[in-house]
């Protein structure tokens, strides 16, 4: 729980020294029933606002300011959590994701935002997969970065790119294999991506034209201005 929700937790506890019993967030009066949505208070006619909070998404009581207040902690918290996910398959911790924002906070002596520490974090990442050639390392970094991109509403394309590239170069690295056919996100995929469904190249031609991802993609994730391609390359015996 943030230093935010355990305050707006704390302010109802002292109200009354109960944390059972519901009151208004403005008048302090005891309510009859705990509302489990908008409701103006009976005693002093202000809409009361309901909120569940994490981790336990325990309902509050609160006001409207209160209530525009928690809805950008909650955004902001959920960001946090959704790509402290996505870090962990590259061994990032929380206690490491902390240390680094405090390094950029005393480096810029202010506190770093989220955003920037998690693009200090995917770069580092990158950067140590390059020093090593871990091209499958490469291809899913590429990718998330392209996403979090994306969900700033930044371009991305470039690194789109970088990631279907990599994946062809993992599948070359094998050596078994020479050609290589392009899938798309099936009923999900836009018209244009559909055009390239089922196209076989040979590796070293793939890497040369780079047909993935698509430029002209209209198939959206969390921009919804711009197209995030998610055709992707699988081996081919044919």
């Amino acid at each position: 729980m943030t230093d935010f929700f355990k305050k707006i937790f704390n302010k109802q506890r002292s109200n009354t020294g109960r944390e059972s019993e519901p009151i208004c967030p403005y008048c302090k009066k005891i309510l009859e029933q705990r509302p489990q949505r908008k409701k103006k208070c009976p005693f002093c006619k202000n809409f009361i606002y309901t909120r569940r909070l994490p981790p336990n998404y325990e309902i509050v009581l609160v006001t409207e300011d209160e209530a525009k207040k928690i809805d950008l902690e909650k955004e902001k918290f959920f960001f946090r959590q959704r790509w402290l996910d996505t870090l962990k398959q590259y061994g990032i911790t929380e206690r490491i994701f902390n240390i680094r924002k405090d390094e950029l906070s005393q480096r810029n002596q202010k506190e770093a935002n989220d955003r920037d520490v998690f693009w200090s974090l995917f770069n580092e990442i990158n950067q140590e997969a390059m020093k090593t050639g871990d091209f499958q390392t490469l291809k899913t970094i590429y990718y998330s970065m392209a996403m979090f991109l994306n969900e700033e509403g930044k371009e991305c394309f470039d690194l789109l790119q970088q990631s279907a590239k990599m994946e062809l170069l993992v599948i070359k690295r094998r050596g078994v294999i020479k050609k290589v056919q392009i899938i798309t996100a099936g009923h999900n995929s836009c018209s244009n991506c559909r055009k390239s469904e089922n196209k076989i190249f040979s590796i070293d031609e793939a890497l040369e034209k780079m047909p993935i991802p698509c430029k002209e993609c209209t198939t959206t994730l969390y921009d919804e201005n711009k197209g995030f391609c998610r055709c992707r390359y699988i081996p081919s015996m044919i």
